[in-house]
């Protein structure tokens, strides 16, 4: 499973900035209001949980912050379009890494499973094999 700092790792490597640097210059601004966007709708994660990982950096920011940041997101993307190219190459990382940890998951469960759960799963998968062939008609 990918991890808050797995993402902040990949928002620095993309942007070559340190966003934690205590600076109010607009590229810094645009970069932590873009790892905000991941961190709080792409990874579900609250306010709270963002704001203790900018402490854990050293930045003291309230929810008050964070908020204005998510908000001012969609304005940012629109004057700068590597905050839309980063977002996409990391969405697409998280959504790869969960899919995995799903499946990971679900592999280490299926020896437990009862029988009639695995009626039913088998009914969930079978359908979903049907639908996969009505569209490749």
């Amino acid at each position: 499973m990918i991890t808050p700092k797995h993402i902040i790792e990949k928002v620095i490597e993309l942007s070559r900035l340190n966003i934690f640097n205590k600076t109010r210059k607009r590229q810094y601004v645009e970069v932590r209001s873009l790892l905000n966007h991941i961190l709080y709708n792409h990874k579900r994660m609250t306010l709270f949980s963002i704001v203790n990982i900018y402490k854990k950096y050293g930045w003291e920011v309230n929810h008050a912050t964070i908020l204005y940041s998510l908000r001012t997101y969609e304005v940012h993307k629109n004057y700068n379009k590597d905050l839309i190219v980063w977002e996409q190459k990391i969405i697409d990382k998280i959504n790869q890494m969960d899919n995995y940890s799903k499946r990971e998951y679900i592999k280490s469960k299926v020896n437990y499973l009862n029988n009639k759960d695995v009626d039913e799963l088998t009914m969930v998968i079978s359908n979903m094999v049907d639908k996969k062939l009505e569209y490749a008609e």
